[in-house]
């Protein structure tokens, strides 16, 4: 534990002497990437969180700075960058294994809320990552932690709609389709209802599965819907214990109809 923090310590430092260099920018990104290093050489939860806290901090001033939202940030291979269809949002998230079998996040969201400004919504995690209810709007302040790697505008409604992965704990995953709009302001929120199942409207559909599972989620353009393994338990007894869920080989869709979202079950996908 002493090591530990010597070593945290050692960093912040180099931090703070880095950021008092000339190249402010070229400086901060290199920063950030040694802070991802760090978090991978470590196993002390409390260092990761730390690390990750600091990325989040450098990464909000380094996404104000102008040219950013161009920015591939090739440097930062731990941060997934996803770009929305209509190049209008820029979405970046990471994660980190904790000890526990569960994970922390980060993330951002990025907007163009004009030619000549752009909004930064950081995404916070109250205390730990959490699998969000189906029938719920969820503020950027508590973010259950995902990795989005999709981003799709809907033009009826002006809202997007987020593809992600995010590993629950040892003995579940889930992947998620999830609404955002944004406010006045640029400030992103999630939760718009427009995704219409067989028996109600919900905030955001969920596929919680098996880790040792493999399941897809995806777009697919030319047909305008998003196709999904359909999932079900191993055996009968474990109906609703989402850890023994899995694919069936069928194949479910939720088709975009003026501007919401419609389950369709047993779909065909051939082709695709």
């Amino acid at each position: 534990m002493k090591t530990t923090a010597i070593y945290i310590s050692f960093l912040l430092t180099f931090i703070t002497q880095a950021m008092g260099q000339e190249n402010i920018s070229t400086n901060r990104e290199a920063v950030i990437a040694q802070l991802f290093d760090s978090i991978q050489s470590t196993e002390d939860d409390s260092a990761k969180h730390i690390f990750s806290q600091k990325i989040e901090t450098l990464f909000a001033e380094e996404l104000q700075e102008p040219g950013s939202f161009e920015n591939p940030f090739e440097s930062l291979r731990y941060i997934g960058k996803v770009t929305s269809d209509d190049n209008k949002v820029r979405v970046y998230t990471w994660n980190y294994p904790l000890s526990d079998k569960t994970y922390g996040y980060g993330g951002f969201i990025q907007y163009r809320l004009s030619s000549k400004k752009q909004v930064v919504t950081p995404l916070q995690t109250p205390k730990q990552a959490y699998l969000p209810p189906a029938n719920k709007r969820i503020a950027n302040t508590e973010w259950y932690g995902a990795l989005y790697y999709k981003a799709i505008h809907v033009r009826k409604g002006d809202y997007y709609v987020l593809l992600g992965w995010a590993g629950k704990d040892m003995a579940s995953d889930f992947k998620l389709v999830e609404s955002m709009e944004f406010d006045n302001k640029g400030k992103a929120k999630f939760g718009k209802l427009v995704f219409k199942g067989k028996r109600q409207t919900v905030h955001r559909y969920i596929l919680e599965y098996s880790a040792e599972a493999k399941v897809s989620l995806s777009y697919d353009e030319k047909n305008k819907r998003i196709a999904f393994d359909h999932l079900v338990p191993t055996e009968p007894i474990y109906e609703n214990i989402f850890s023994y869920y899995g694919p069936d080989f069928t194949y479910d869709a939720l088709y975009l109809k003026k501007g919401k979202w419609h389950l369709e079950e047993n779909i065909d996908i051939k082709n695709q």
